[in-house]
């Protein structure tokens, strides 16, 4: 069981490209913080230029988590190459600073988990400039809720909750994973249209979900899966 519940999150990490978010926390309006791991490839035991390149790939993969927090996933997808040129490519002007909270080396691979505090305004200003957030601007309001699903006991558990999230929620117009691991799955939903309390009781009227904590002001919502009998 284990075995297998290993085996799907690693496909889960290639299908999906998790980030492995720890949290979201928003202060000063346009600031928030988000922990992220980046690794590197450890080439002729260079460990000190592989640790940079780890820290370097985990403040860019908290700008990406950052950007689709702000524009669905297909308008990443389809704009890939406009963001790439236009935001990744200059992740470092958005990180306000940051802290290694973890590191190790496995192998040939560096690992280094990081949490940075962005200027998230800013990027929302050059997404803006790009012209990516005019479409959801002219829908009605998007809304971005940070779900802790507890209950995750494998990876099928993880898909039907995507399933119920996607066909049960109203409003619900895509899902992002941040984490997953034995017990836990933690998403980004974007909530056409609505807010956090109406999201809970779209999530509550499903059947399949008990509500644990909800916090309006930080978008953030954990809940526990229930399982059919």
């Amino acid at each position: 069981m284990k075995k297998n519940f290993f085996i799907g999150f690693l496909i889960a990490l290639c299908i999906f490209s998790l980030l492995s978010v720890e949290g979201f926390s928003q202060h000063n309006g346009g600031v928030r913080i988000v922990d992220a791991e980046g690794t590197s490839i450890i080439i002729n035991n260079d460990i000190e230029n592989a640790r940079n390149n780890a820290i370097r790939n985990s403040l860019q993969k908290a700008v990406e988590c950052a950007v689709l927090t702000l524009i669905p996933r297909t308008t990443a997808a389809k704009k890939s190459q406009v963001i790439r040129n236009g935001i990744y490519a200059k992740s470092d002007e958005y990180i306000h600073d940051y802290r290694i909270i973890g590191e190790e080396q496995v192998q040939t691979i560096y690992k280094v988990d990081i949490k940075s505090t962005l200027f998230v305004s800013s990027i929302s200003d050059d997404l803006q400039a790009l012209g990516l957030l005019t479409a959801v601007k002219n829908d009605a309001t998007l809304t971005s809720a940070i779900v802790t699903v507890q209950g995750i006991e494998n990876y099928a558990d993880y898909i039907k909750v995507r399933e119920l999230l996607k066909t049960r929620v109203s409003g619900v117009r895509n899902c992002q994973p941040q984490r997953l691991e034995r017990g836990m799955a933690r998403l980004i939903v974007n909530i056409q249209g609505g807010n956090i309390p109406s999201f809970a009781d779209g999530l509550m009227k499903t059947g399949r979900f008990s509500l644990d904590t909800m916090s309006v002001d930080q978008n953030y919502i954990e809940v526990t899966f229930l399982k059919q009998k």
